[in-house]
Parts: C-alpha cells; structure tokens; sequence
C-alpha cells in the first residue's frame, strides 16, 4: 500500500527539523502556518489543504532539498513493487 499524505507530509516536517535543527515555531513561520496546524501535521492528525501541502513541500524544496531525498514519495519500496506488476 502506498504511504499515505498525511504520513507523508509528518515524514517531511520531522526529518526537515532534524536535518535543519529549527524549532516548531521557525519552522511554522518558514511554510506561513500556524503553530497548532503544524503540530497537528506533525503528528499525523491533521488535514491540510492542498495549498498547504503545496506550501510545505515547496518551502522543503527550495530550503532544504536533501530533504526530499530523505524521504522519497512514493518509497522505494513502493516504486519497486509497481515496477514487478507490468502494465497494472
């Protein structure tokens, strides 16, 4: 099964604020949300919108891309099980 956005979205913010070092309030002024709603995306409890998820992955991209690398989506795993399918 294929990770799911929210998941994928907390994956981002947590390994963001390890490789960046930042605190939960830099990090929410970096992508313009609100303290709580990152919180909540942390933990894989919240909703965003997909501005939001557009704001966050973009901010990662340009901020800090090793990001993106660190945390591939769709995984690996994923990539190699739909290669074994053909044309599924």
């Amino acid at each position: 099964m294929a990770k799911r956005v929210r998941r994928y979205i907390s994956e981002l913010l947590q390994a963001y604020q390890e490789i960046t070092g930042k605190t939960y309030t830099e990090i929410a002024l970096d992508f313009d949300i609100s303290l709580s709603n990152l919180y909540l995306y942390r933990t894989e409890q919240g909703n965003p919108t997909a501005d939001t998820i557009d704001k966050i992955i973009d901010g990662i991209e340009k901020d800090c891309p090793e990001v993106i690398k660190k945390v591939p989506y769709p995984p690996e795993e994923d990539i190699a099980e739909e290669e074994g399918h053909g044309d599924l």
